[in-house]
């Protein structure tokens, strides 16, 4: 077997979270994978171990928790993400029926419709922010009300979506936040969630509709209820912010797109594996592990490093690089296996909205 190497770093510190890309690079030359000691977790940093790594949910489980800590385990332990067969195919059963496309496409018109207004709106303006005028938008006012969240709710669904990210790390400032964030989900899905209360037709009333059928158990009726409210926002926030930002700093791409709408598949495909969403969940070895010939023992806390896997140069020519005419396009920024992102229909329908909005609005614009 192969010796682990080192990477002395500490992942979950603002200093790393500014300049990720240089400590991943600095990972992948060491090597697929790599032993972190301040976190005692393995990580694996290269595509292809990954999505090796990421379908063998036997040996690598979720059951335990994604976290890189216990703390952070114990607080989304029973979510889908943080579950096991059988359990998962139940959950993930009665939580996809509105998130396939068949029901997605029933949405499509008004979510386009939205975007051209929001870009027409926006174009009209000065400046504006990106991130806060743009890229919130179409989860905070489509998504929103389809997940069914009472009016009195939805002010905090923004803080408790970035809260289910900030507890998956450890106990620094930024996870014991998190956990403040989430200990209030929790309190308000079993203490002002009812059939009542909700959304009529909305994702929560058909679990609420199915528990009170005797379909669905009540306590994983109510994770699948964060499951809802968490993921849906924070991370298309994050996807749409990284499209923008990177279609601002590479104006050829721009133009080409402008020129070739065909092209609007490819190029959210580029910017979800540039700007991965998610950066990492863990995964706890069942058994002793053989990785690209690196043992990883029984009982392990192994780190699913995305964001690095998306832009390994063995896999990825001139990986950093925002390419829209990539030929090779797929990434793991949605997941893979049976992980992956439930809501990905629904992420690329917002991005593909906004982009079919702004190329003949923004037409022959800086």
């Amino acid at each position: 077997m192969k010796s682990i190497p080192h990477y002395d770093c500490d992942f979950y510190s603002d200093a790393f979270i500014e300049m990720p890309h240089y400590h991943y690079t600095k990972m992948r030359q060491l090597g697929p994978v790599v032993y972190i000691p301040q976190l005692n977790n393995f990580a694996i940093t290269k595509f292809k171990a990954l999505k090796k790594a990421l379908f063998d949910f036997e040996s690598l489980c979720s059951g335990d928790g994604i976290a890189a800590d216990e703390v952070g385990c114990k607080y989304v332990k029973g979510q889908i993400v943080s579950s096991d067969p059988p359990v998962h195919r139940v959950m993930r059963k009665a939580m996809l029926p509105p998130l396939m496309p068949k029901n997605i496409n029933e949405i499509s018109p008004i979510v386009k419709k939205e975007s051209i207004k929001l870009i027409n709106k926006l174009i009209k303006q000065k400046e504006f922010d990106a991130v806060s005028d743009l890229a919130q938008f179409l989860p905070l006012n489509i998504v929103r009300d389809l997940v069914g969240v009472p009016d009195f709710g939805k002010d905090n669904m923004l803080n408790w979506a970035g809260a289910s990210f900030d507890v998956i790390g450890v106990q620094n400032q930024r996870g014991k936040r998190g956990v403040e964030e989430i200990i209030k989900l929790r309190k308000f899905i079993t203490g002002k969630l009812n059939l009542k209360t909700v959304k009529q037709n909305s994702w929560i009333g058909r679990i609420l509709q199915l528990i009170k059928d005797g379909l669905l158990e009540e306590n994983l009726g109510n994770r699948l209820i964060r499951d809802y409210i968490n993921p849906s926002l924070d991370t298309t926030i994050s996807a749409i912010s990284h499209l923008i930002l990177l279609l601002s700093e590479n104006y050829n791409e721009w133009t080409k797109l402008q020129k070739n709408s065909s092209l609007i598949k490819n190029t959210i495909n580029e910017a979800i594996r540039l700007g991965s969403p998610i950066r990492s969940f863990s995964r706890k070895a069942n058994k002793n592990v053989d990785i690209e010939g690196y043992h990883i023992p029984k009982n392990s806390r192994v780190m699913m490093l995305f964001a690095s896997a998306n832009r390994d140069e063995e896999i990825f020519k001139n990986s950093h690089k925002f390419d829209i005419e990539r030929s090779f396009n797929e990434h793991l920024g949605f997941g893979y296996g049976i992980h992956s992102c439930v809501g990905k229909y629904l992420a690329q329908l917002e991005m593909s909205s906004l982009l079919e909005a702004m190329i003949p609005s923004i037409k022959n614009r800086d």
